[in-house]
């Protein structure tokens, strides 16, 4: 028999699951800086003070959703990365944004601009830091995690003005040669001093 904690527990996981739906359906439609509380609300089905029993405004319901994008994403491309295929990890990263483009689009490629690009950037390596399989050892794994980050993000937002002359497999070439590669050689034999 189900317990009034487990009712409201599944009611608040519906209710959170709704509003992250409803905000990456939106940013599917519209610029995000065009994007209300009260149209998420709407779209998920919610009361305007719903939303705001679960998130305090839409940049907390946005960096919900940026988060677990970002854990999915990991979870794809991590495998490769810890085997050194770094061609596969990165063609699976391209094609991950495939797979979720009206949000990325929204994240990194348009939307509010930069400053939605800046806090994606902030998201990520708060989200990589708080699921690295080891503690850094310096400020070579702190530079090598906000090099890769932001190099790719940039790269991405990039492919993702030019999608119709750029195919997957030459952006996972790009980012492979560009960051990958250069950032495994960088590890490999760090800079004295570091």
């Amino acid at each position: 028999m189900a317990t009034v904690s487990d009712v409201s527990d599944a009611r608040v996981v519906r209710t959170r699951d709704a509003l992250r739906q409803a905000m990456t359906e939106l940013a599917a439609e519209s610029p995000l800086d065009a994007i209300t509380a009260r149209a998420i609300a709407a779209r998920a089905g919610v009361g305007y003070a719903t939303f705001f029993r679960h998130y305090a405004d839409k940049d907390a319901l946005l960096s919900e959703v940026a988060d677990r994008l970002i854990r999915q994403f990991l979870e794809q491309v991590r495998p490769m990365l810890l085997q050194h295929n770094r061609r596969a990890a990165a063609r699976t990263m391209c094609q991950f944004v495939l797979d979720h483009l009206a949000i990325y689009q929204a994240l990194i490629a348009g939307g509010a601009g930069v400053t939605v690009r800046e806090q994606m950037l902030r998201q990520t390596l708060i989200t990589m830091s708080e699921t690295r399989r080891r503690k850094p050892e310096g400020p070579m794994d702190d530079f090598v995690l906000f090099h890769i980050v932001s190099a790719v993000l940039n790269q991405l937002a990039w492919w993702l003005r030019n999608l119709d002359t750029v195919d997957v497999d030459a952006m996972a070439e790009i980012i492979e040669r560009t960051v990958l590669t250069p950032i495994s050689e960088l590890r490999r034999t760090p800079p004295e001093g570091l």
